[in-house]
């Protein structure tokens, strides 16, 4: 079986979600910045410091390129990975891409405590929902199906995964 791509804005639950859904149907799950990470011995945010965000895209994409190879597998991808075509192409050509959606104030909400990431960090809500903004009609042009997340258990959401993959795949 080909992989299973989760993609989605920060917050929307692609590691909770793939972690949860790993252990449902008894597949592997890789968090693809985690994986970045183990290789680059260095965390996403030190990469963009010390080199800039156009030199850790392109560590994504060779990191994709990698994992779009493995078989049976759940990947959980970082939230800007839509931002290069390349990277929609590749996961479309790869396997079945998932997009968990959901509305931006709800996002704030799981997110605003959360002091790793530099935009939730800087308490920078309008800058977070422009980036945001700008990436929806990405996701959604990337994705294969699209589960919506909003006041949803993580159960409920994985039922909903299987439902509308059995649906693509019959």
């Amino acid at each position: 079986m080909e992989p299973i791509f989760l993609i989605g804005f920060m917050g929307a639950g692609k590691t909770t979600v793939g972690i949860a859904l790993s252990e449902k149907v008894n597949l592997p799950v890789i968090d693809a910045d985690k994986y970045l990470e183990e290789k680059q011995g260095k965390k996403v945010n030190e990469i963009f410091e010390e080199c800039g965000e156009e030199f850790f895209r392109d560590l994504e994409t060779e990191v994709l390129k990698e994992l779009s190879r493995k078989e049976n597998t759940i990947i959980t991808t970082g939230g800007g990975v839509v931002g290069k075509r390349e990277n929609c192409e590749l996961l479309k050509e790869s396997g079945t891409v998932i997009y968990l959606s959901c509305l931006f104030d709800s996002l704030w909400e799981r997110l605003k405590q959360d002091q790793t990431r530099p935009l939730v960090s800087q308490n920078n809500k309008k800058q977070l929902h422009e980036l945001f903004q700008g990436r929806a009609s990405l996701y959604e042009s990337c994705s294969d199906i699209i589960i919506n997340t909003e006041k949803k258990q993580v159960e409920q959401v994985i039922e909903d995964i299987l439902v509308l993959f059995s649906d693509t795949k019959a």
